[in-house]
């Protein structure tokens, strides 16, 4: 009976190439080693077959720990997305793009109403004398411009209407 075989015999036998093996036993901790020295300068037959069976188990237990951690991690993100869409439908989240939109909307309603001021102001601050008045005039109309941006409705909001950024409208 053969008890001892060269490590390409073994590697043969276990149906990896040698080199394959010869890394696999290289990461291995030496009371686990494949490859173990006989008398006759060849390597025991008996102990790669039970180190090698240990080592297949090991691997085997290792990727189903892997897979339940992979499945654990899975149901952790299900759990996240459902507190995210349940938070979302009791409005204590908003999805960030339509808060993007929101503030568009708010930045092109400043916009067109700071704009259009001296357009509008020109004509009537033309003919005043009065510094005073002309503050009062330009106050007036700065703080129209702010109240209605002020009133720019929330997405959701009754009234909810796109806002109004045409820069003709001198109302």
């Amino acid at each position: 009976m053969i008890t001892s075989m060269t490590k390409k015999e073994l590697a043969s036998i276990a149906g990896y190439t040698y080199r394959r093996l010869y890394d696999i036993d290289r990461d291995l901790p030496k009371n686990k080693k494949l490859f173990v020295a006989s008398e006759d300068g060849k390597y025991d037959l008996a102990l790669f077959v039970q180190r090698w069976v240990d080592y297949n188990r090991a691997a085997m237990e290792q990727e189903t720990e892997d897979l339940d951690i992979v499945k654990a991690q899975h149901e952790a993100v299900k759990m996240r997305k459902t507190q995210l869409e349940v938070s979302r439908l009791e409005g204590e989240y908003v999805p960030v793009r339509e808060v993007e939109q929101l503030w568009a909307n708010i930045a092109a309603v400043v916009r067109g109403r700071f704009v259009s001021l001296p357009r509008k102001l020109a004509p009537a601050l033309v003919m005043i004398d009065s510094p005073d008045r002309i503050e009062e005039i330009i106050d007036r109309d700065v703080r129209d411009a702010l109240n209605m941006i002020a009133e720019t409705p929330l997405p959701g909001a009754p009234g909810d209407a796109q806002p109004d950024n045409d820069e003709d409208d001198d109302a």
